[in-house]
């Protein structure tokens, strides 16, 4: 019986890590869901010895995936629908929601940098993106 239970927490543990890869973007444009997320940002930032953004590229990805998580989003997912275009890249709330996205790379100059920080298919999100801003 023991190790059935153990069995389940082990499950449950892995599907909440994984949550993100299955999660929902956050709707483009929504003034609310970006207000959630500034919330779950303030609140996690109080849990890091350091400023966010003092934290290494890595680092500011595990911030910033389990900001979205807290909110109930998905990072990957977001970047993703990011990259597909069709939004007002002149909204204010677009580009703070990219600004966001953004986090890991910000002040980030050498692409080697980025090492193990995003996949293959979020790299790829991140220079369509990139290209599509301003």
């Amino acid at each position: 019986m023991m190790r059935k239970a153990l069995v389940l927490l082990a499950l449950v543990l892995t599907a909440c890590s994984t949550a993100d890869e299955s999660g929902k973007p956050v709707p483009i444009g929504d003034k609310a869901a970006l207000h959630r997320l500034a919330d779950e940002y303030t609140k996690l930032a109080e849990q890091v010895p350091v400023s966010p953004m003092r934290l290494p590229p890595d680092k500011r990805k595990d911030f910033v995936v389990k900001v979205f998580a807290a909110s109930g989003y998905s990072y990957s997912s977001t970047l993703h629908r990011m990259a597909a275009g069709g939004w007002d890249v002149n909204d204010q709330t677009a580009r703070d929601l990219v600004e966001l996205l953004f986090m890991p790379h910000t002040n980030v100059n050498a692409p080697q940098g980025l090492e193990g920080v995003y996949s293959q298919q979020e790299m790829a999100d991140v220079r369509k993106v990139q290209k599509m801003m301003p």
